[in-house]
């Protein structure tokens, strides 16, 4: 009888042979080039000339903005037909017909897609890190080492997830063409109107009446306390409530958690957590 890692292996041939995750692959690492090659521009055209905070000043941002969103378009992409492109091609009656359990072929086809998109996230990684230091020409530490391999596990967590949900859709759809559809509509939701939505929730549920314009150090006792009191627990309120709202979305704690991990000196933490 075949094992579960038969049936991993075969998939993941299948996978890594495709077109569909060398395509990916492949824009990935263009993206994350062009992101390294921006970054290096501008600090050449810098004043400083210097490379702000550490390694991980430059290299952290441009990677979490783009993984971000490559992560789960990876998930999507080997996910949304695991089971109903298999029911609609007729294979998946004769694998089931084979003397092999069920749910060895669903444990393989989860442990290949786990390996493709670890391949995916470590070579993208690669690059990124490479050409920081090249165009840079600084090394990363061992304790930016130790951030960027916490970055790539919970990076393929996060596009995991995004494949247990579109393998989910696949699973209980009847045509591929259906779950891709509801597939990039969880995406598109959890990516864009989500986050749209709690603000307006947020703006609505809490007003802000007193808004401080033009504040410099020297007009800034000019304010009143009360004032400044009562417009600095409004903006916490709404950002609570964005939190709580977008805290529903994988992409948020995402962006926390590499905020945590990465933002600790590289200045991301503010636009990447979502709050």
């Amino acid at each position: 009888m075949p094992s579960v890692f038969t049936v991993a292996s075969k998939e993941f041939s299948d996978i890594v042979k495709g077109k569909r995750i060398i395509i990916l692959v492949t824009i990935f690492v263009l993206l994350v080039i062009v992101a390294q090659t921006t970054v290096y521009i501008s600090i050449s055209s810098s004043r400083q000339g210097a490379l702000p905070r550490g390694f991980l000043g430059s290299a952290a941002y441009s990677l979490v903005t783009i993984m971000s969103y490559f992560a789960p378009i990876v998930g999507l992409a080997l996910g949304f037909d695991v089971i109903s492109g298999e029911r609609e091609k007729g294979t998946l009656k004769i694998v089931l017909a084979q003397p092999i359990y069920r749910d060895m072929v669903f444990n393989g086809k989860f442990i290949a897609a786990s390996l493709a998109v670890s391949l995916a996230v470590l070579l993208a990684s690669v690059v990124n890190v490479g050409g920081a230091i090249v165009a840079l020409g600084i090394t990363p530490s061992s304790e930016d080492v130790i951030r960027l391999a916490l970055f790539m596990i919970f990076s393929i967590l996060f596009a995991m997830t995004y494949y247990a949900i579109s393998a989910f859709l696949s699973t209980v759809s009847r045509r591929t063409s259906q779950s891709i559809i509801v597939a990039v509509i969880l995406w598109a939701a959890f990516t864009f109107i989500i986050p749209v939505l709690a603000s307006l929730v947020a703006s609505a549920l809490v007003p802000i009446n007193f808004r401080p314009q033009n504040i410099t150090i020297t007009n800034m006792t000019t304010f009143r306390p009360p004032e400044m009191q009562q417009y600095t627990s409004q903006m916490i309120a709404r950002a609570q409530i964005t939190s709580l709202i977008n805290s529903f979305t994988p992409n948020y704690h995402f962006t926390r958690l590499a905020a945590y991990i990465l933002g600790v000196y590289a200045g991301i933490g503010a636009g990447a957590g979502g709050s």
